[in-house]
């Protein structure tokens, strides 16, 4: 892909990626805290509250608090332009937390994650988004640990290609957006780690994801954190379920 801008693309092609949006520092530091603290989400087993979506590839929210209450990692600077130029200023958080492939864990099927508003209506592909995914990798992305693969502009179509003809390598403290109607699949992880990746779903005030997370908590914030955040990006987090 081209270096336009990023807001451009993800209208036009429905994913793009925003290069050095995180310190790859902290996430290296936020890695060793989850695999010590949420041991959990680094193993297959049925233990701890995360949702499977495929054999070795899971799901679950992470409270924001503590290490993780850094809002320049949660809502980096440039993404949070991209993603006011696709949503508006008003979005907010409906989900955040980490997502897995474990080393074996094999391509998923193509999906969408949501965000279709009028099935079958033909104004829905004209219609700008309504929920995004942000996905900031804690290591470095390559064909080897399971890219996402993506069918480009299907946020605009109910067809898609057989063989993604997208699956970026995303750098470490890089971010990739993508819109939640587009079609795409996780690749698989040939590596002998894990490929986890810290996601968020940011929507417009108005929209809440009814299809995932079954009755988990999808976004959970210690109060201790929430206090500190400025009003302005506090507000983004209002759908959460405070703790402590």
């Amino acid at each position: 892909m081209s270096k336009e801008d990023p807001a451009e693309r993800l209208w036009r092609d429905g994913v793009c990626i925003v290069p050095g949006a995180a310190d790859p520092a902290i996430l290296a530091e936020w890695l060793e805290i989850l695999q010590d603290r949420h041991r959990h989400l680094f193993e297959e087993d049925e233990a701890g509250s995360k949702v499977f979506v495929s054999p070795g590839r899971f799901y679950g929210a992470i409270e924001i608090g503590g290490p993780f209450a850094r809002s320049e990692i949660l809502l980096p600077r440039s993404v949070e332009a991209v993603v006011r130029a696709s949503l508006g200023p008003r979005f907010v958080f409906d989900a955040w937390g980490l997502i897995n492939a474990l080393p074996g864990a094999p391509a998923q099927h193509w999906h969408r994650d949501g965000g279709i508003l009028f099935p079958a209506h033909p104004l829905e592909f004209m219609l700008p988004a309504s929920a995004l995914t942000l996905a900031i990798p804690l290591v470095e992305v390559t064909g080897e640990t399971g890219p996402t693969g993506f069918a480009l502009r299907s946020h605009r179509s109910n067809e898609h290609v057989e063989v993604p003809d997208y699956e970026p390598h995303v750098p470490l403290g890089a971010a990739i957006l993508w819109d939640y109607r587009i079609h795409h699949k996780g690749m698989a992880n040939r590596s002998a780690r894990p490929r986890p990746l810290i996601y968020a779903t940011l929507c417009r005030d108005w929209w809440c994801d009814t299809l995932n997370h079954d009755d988990q908590d999808r976004l959970i914030v210690a109060r201790d954190a929430l206090d500190r955040f400025k009003p302005g990006f506090a507000a983004r987090l209002r759908r959460a379920k405070i703790s402590r």
